[in-house]
């Protein structure tokens, strides 16, 4: 004979299987993952007019950790509204690691810099002016992200095509070396860009100061800038900057699914 206890417990184990096998009905129908993709968030500049969010997106997968930096110049509009809709990216395997938004006050006043240059000044300096304090925080987190590439989306004036001074249309870093690696990607991204003016190409050209340039030297991490021309519509910026986030997240083997 079972006791009361035992009977109690029985009946409980029944209400748990139910509960749990309603709750694996919701996620089949809902078409949820129980493996699905985990995102942290935090602050830079925490607490002070400076501060702006970052993103941690994981998958529940291995592969390569990439981080994206926007708003380094916060007139450059199609780098940070790319990296901004990048957080709706589903990332499979590996790990993205956003800052949408770097250098949120210049981004506000839609200005270049203010009241400082932000891409002038990594990699910063943990008890500088607040300027020197943003690029150390920024440069901080890229280090401990373990990175195997770092890319920073930019924007420029003109066509490299026609002016060499401009870097419109460019992946612009800062050392020969990566000039292989690089060009295949470009390749694989002007197949589907038209027409030849509006193709990227490589522009090398180095800014010791910059992150991109601190990435490689000090970290052997590659790194390139992804600049649009602003002669072009937004809507076709936003897309190329994307198109090529997505061409460099799939060579370094960072899986992502685009929202459809």
């Amino acid at each position: 004979m079972l006791t009361p206890a035992f009977r109690m417990m029985r009946n409980t184990g029944k209400i748990e299987v139910k509960k749990w096998a309603f709750a694996l009905g919701v996620l089949l129908v809902s078409g949820v993952s129980a493996h699905a993709e985990t995102m942290q968030s935090g602050f830079l500049m925490k607490g002070t007019r400076y501060q702006t969010p970052y993103y941690i997106k994981k998958g529940d997968k291995p592969g390569a950790t990439i981080v994206v930096v926007g708003g380094c110049h916060g007139d450059e509009v199609a780098g940070y509204q790319a990296a901004r809709l990048l957080k709706s990216w589903k990332v499979e395997e590996g790990t993205l690691v956003l800052v949408p938004d770097a250098h949120i006050e210049a981004i506000r006043r839609n200005v270049r810099a203010y009241p400082r240059n932000m891409n002038r000044l990594f990699p910063g300096k943990a008890n500088g002016d607040a300027m020197e304090k943003l690029a150390f925080e920024t440069w901080t987190l890229i280090k401990n992200s373990k990175p195997q590439l770092l890319l920073t989306l930019h924007e420029s004036r003109g066509f490299y095509a026609r002016e060499k001074a401009r870097y419109g249309q460019t992946f612009t870093f800062d050392f020969d070396e990566l000039k292989p690696q690089f060009g295949k990607i470009a390749d694989t991204v002007n197949a589907s860009i038209e027409p030849p003016l509006h193709k990227f190409l490589l522009k090398v050209e180095a800014f010791d100061t910059c992150p991109t340039y601190c990435a490689w030297k000090w970290l052997h991490v590659p790194a390139t800038s992804i600049e649009t021309t602003r002669t072009l519509p937004l809507p076709v910026r936003i897309d190329m900057q994307l198109k090529a986030c997505g061409a460099f997240f799939d060579s370094y083997g960072l899986r992502v699914t685009r929202p459809k």
